[in-house]
Order: structure tokens, then C-alpha cells, then sequence
């Protein structure tokens, strides 16, 4: 074939190939579908940067266009996003934005939450609400120094009850010694703030009697740890509380029941081990006629 041929099927690949890439770009960029701009403003923007994407409901629905800088110190950075045109009937004016991070070092991206069905539809331009981001490093920092803050404070306590015969089988079988292994993952304090996820049993449906530490139906944390193995978390705390008994023995108690659903979950189900912390209410009234045992997802 002739040398004009090739140079012919040359000239078309490369625009096919050229073509091709334009098309992933734009649509990539939304450049070929009806958008309509929309803002937030975060004290702290992290790692974000322009092209960052912006999902409603979990599905990629945008990009971050701008990043604009306040003119004081006391204003907040504005972020101004692109959403395709079909949100606008799930994105409201009561909907807000948040940083969240793809995985454990994952990228991070804006999730904006559905609106409700009252509140009007944005306009173009409109600022929504916004909620501080999750400081990683910030919270693993804090529980760290909580955890030696929660030792020393159980340590007279498992000491004197160590011994009882209600929870003497439970040190036993799982050959805990000493406090440091009883609250080896406790934090000393439940983070401040509403968490994004919460499963919630009471104590006498998961474990065989009120005062023992024993698992009696693992199947009822199915579908916690399925969560948990399924959706990245900067920190998961399995916290139990009791109504009735001696404040002190059920701090013990309370925290060897968590130590246990925590164990469960770290051995039946892939997760990240090191963001699954455990906290002993001991007696909480405030929770209600029966002991609790919930599993909070930050």
C-alpha cells in the first residue's frame, strides 16, 4: 500500500485518539452536561483542590471549580462547586457539605447531603451549609491520650473485681492479667459531635446473662461489621452502658462487654482494627430501663 495510505490511517487514529481524550476530559469535567454553581465555606478546606469531585448520595454529581480565599482572618474559605442540573431536585437549601476522605489515606471530596422536600431549590450561586471536617491525625492524637487517661482510672476497680466469680471466667478464657490489656483500646471520653452511623442492641440480647461478659448472639452484629468492613471510618467506638448494680463493678463489666464486641468484630470481619475503640459507661441511667450496648461510627 502506499506511503499516502498510512500517513491517512495515521492522521485518523491520531484524531480518534485526540477525540477520545477530549470526550473522557469533558466528561470527567461536566463540560458536556447543564451544571449550575453552587458554594460552601469551610475554615479549613485540607487537601482539597479544583477538579475535586463533589458527590450527592455517595454518586459523583460534580467538581470544585474555585477555591477562594477569605479577605480576613475570620471568614471562612469559600468553595465553589458545579453540580449537574439533575441534582438540583435532591440538593435543597437546607442540604450541607462535607470534606470526607475516599479510604483511610484515600483522596478527599465534598458529599452534600439530600435536602428536604419543604426547603426550595437552589439558585445559582447559592451558599449552603457547611460542617467542620473530621482533623484525622487531630483525633487519633486525642484518643491516644485518652486511652492512658482511661488505665489509670480503672485500674483499683478491675483489681478488686478481678477475682468475682461472675467475671473471673472472662479474664480466664481470654487471658487478660491486668487493666492494660482490659483497656488496651479504650477512650477515656465519647467524641463530642452526632456520629454518621449508629447501631444500638440491649446488653441482654447479646450477651447470655446481665452480668456476664460472654457473647450469647454474635449473629445480631452482622450487619454492623458488615458495615464497618464496607465503609471507611475515621473512628468507631463500641461503648455499653448498664442501669443497674454497683458503679464501680460495671465500669469493669461495661468494658469487658466492649472489649468483647470489639474482639468479635476484629476476627470475623476485614475492617481497620486501629479506629475501633471501646468505652465502658459503667451504670448510665440516662439510657434507659436496660443496659445498652451501641456501636457509634465517626
Amino acid at each position: 500500500m502506499s506511503r499516502v495510505f498510512w500517513l491517512g490511517v495515521f492522521i485518523v487514529s491520531t484524531l480518534l485518539v485526540l477525540a477520545g481524550g477530549v470526550f473522557l476530559i469533558g466528561d470527567k469535567e461536566f463540560l458536556f452536561s447543564r451544571t449550575f454553581p453552587l458554594q460552601a465555606a469551610f475554615e479549613n478546606v485540607g487537601g482539597l483542590s479544583v477538579g475535586t469531585d463533589v458527590r450527592v448520595g455517595g454518586i459523583r454529581q460534580g467538581t470544585v471549580q474555585r477555591l477562594v480565599l477569605p479577605a480576613s482572618p475570620d471568614a471562612k474559605v469559600l468553595v465553589v462547586m458545579k453540580l449537574h442540573e439533575s441534582t438540583r431536585n435532591l440538593v435543597r437549601a437546607d442540604s450541607v457539605a462535607s470534606i470526607k476522605t475516599a479510604g483511610l489515606l484515600g483522596d478527599e471530596y465534598i458529599e452534600i447531603s439530600f435536602g428536604s422536600q419543604q426547603a426550595p431549590k437552589p439558585q445559582d450561586g447559592d451558599t449552603i451549609r457547611s460542617v467542620k471536617p473530621v482533623d484525622v491525625a487531630e483525633l487519633t492524637s486525642s484518643v491516644a491520650a485518652q486511652t492512658k487517661s482511661t488505665l489509670a482510672a480503672v485500674e483499683d476497680d478491675m483489681q478488686a473485681l478481678k477475682q468475682n466469680f461472675l467475671l473471673r471466667g472472662f479474664f480466664d478464657k481470654r487471658g487478660y492479667e491486668d487493666a492494660g490489656e482490659l483497656t488496651r483500646h479504650a477512650i477515656a471520653r465519647l467524641p463530642a459531635g452526632t456520629p454518621r452511623k449508629e447501631f444500638s442492641f440491649e446488653s441482654l440480647d447479646l450477651f447470655d446473662k446481665a452480668e456476664n461478659a460472654k457473647l450469647g448472639k454474635e449473629r445480631l452484629l452482622k450487619e454492623a461489621g458488615t458495615y464497618l468492613e464496607q465503609n471507611p471510618f475515621a473512628l468507631a467506638v463500641v461503648a455499653v452502658s448498664e442501669v443497674l448494680g454497683d458503679s464501680g463493678r460495671q465500669r469493669v463489666l461495661t468494658q469487658a462487654k466492649a472489649l468483647v464486641v470489639r474482639d468479635y468484630l476484629v476476627e470475623n470481619f476485614r475492617l481497620d482494627d486501629n479506629r475501633l475503640k471501646t468505652k465502658g459507661l459503667g451504670k448510665t441511667p440516662a439510657f434507659g430501663d436496660s443496659g445498652k450496648v451501641r456501636i457509634l461510627v465517626y
